[in-house]
This record gives structure tokens, sequence and C-alpha cells, in this order.
């Protein structure tokens, strides 16, 4: 029996990815108030429950996941705009 090996991504797809994580990362690190601590925690693997989260951020369990949203929102308007300036 023969099993298929995994592609190799080429040189210029592992340099893209590097590219595209290290942006990201930036543009985390840029955002506004509590947004870069929050978002890093909800990237951990895996994510911490929203009473970890509380505790850990000092902020009310209720006000995460609005302000995840917004969070995210402004993570996605910034990075749109790194990519369409």
């Amino acid at each position: 029996m023969c099993t298929a090996l995994p592609p190799v991504p080429s040189a210029e797809d592992v340099y893209l990815a590097e590219r595209r994580l290290r942006v990201v990362r930036e543009t985390v690190a840029a955002l506004p108030g509590r947004c870069p601590q929050l978002i890093a925690a909800l990237a951990e693997d895996p994510p911490p429950s929203y009473r970890e989260l509380s505790e850990r951020l000092a902020m009310p369990r209720g006000s995460i996941g609005p302000t995840r949203s917004r969070c995210l929102a402004c993570l996605r308007r910034l990075l749109n705009a790194e990519r369409y300036p």
C-alpha cells in the first residue's frame, strides 16, 4: 500500500505565511486598550473561559463578549486597510 506524502510548501508559500502572521501580530499589538491582551488570550490553545479571562484581565465577565466583538471589528478594519491601502 502506498501512502501519499504531504505536499511540501514552496519558499514563496512559507514567506507569505510568515509575513501574514507577522502582520497580524503587529496589528494586534497596535489595537487600542485591552484588545491586544484579550485577542492574545483568546488565541491560546485551549482558549481560557470567560471566568478566567475576567480574572486575568480584571474586567466584568459580561463585558468580555462585547469587547471581543469590538476588538475583532477593529482588527478586521486595520487588516483590510493594510491589505487594500
